[in-house]
């Protein structure tokens, strides 16, 4: 089990950037979002639905036409999917999503990945931290920071 160096918080632990969206459809609390149909004057998001899609993490939960903030760039505790290889500290890591987990249910995971992306992939940050088991809460440096 990784040490959890914040145990009195959850989530976002501090900003660095956070901007404001709205909620194409319902965003939940921790949700990783990418990118909705944006009109002109807003950025829309809804949350992301596959591997290496998101850009940020929603930091309140907005039902759809809300405004939602969304942390572009800061430290959030995030949990290590179930499927990654062990996650070390300084490694690029993105979003993974399971079509198995709802949206609702829908935690900012991430999973370690090597420095060969395909060009569809966003990197959501850089683990602070190494895990060592499924479920982990391992701090995030969320951004595009390498």
């Amino acid at each position: 089990m990784a040490t959890d160096w914040y145990p009195s918080q959850e989530g976002r632990i501090a900003d660095g950037l956070t901007i404001n969206c709205v909620a194409e459809t319902a965003v939940a609390e921790g949700d990783c979002v990418k990118f909705g149909t944006s009109t002109s004057g807003q950025i829309t998001v809804v949350p992301a639905t596959a591997h290496g899609d998101a850009f940020g993490i929603g930091i309140r939960a907005a039902a759809a036409g809300l405004p939602v903030p969304v942390l572009v760039y800061g430290l959030y505790k995030c949990i290590n999917s179930t499927v990654s290889a062990t996650p070390l500290q300084g490694h690029a890591c993105m979003n993974y999503a399971n079509a198995a987990v709802s949206d609702v249910d829908d935690l900012a995971v991430v999973e370690a990945v090597s420095i060969a992306f395909s060009g569809d992939c966003i990197i959501l940050g850089m683990l602070m931290q190494t895990g060592t088991a499924a479920a982990d809460e391992l701090l995030v440096l969320v951004g595009k920071c390498i």
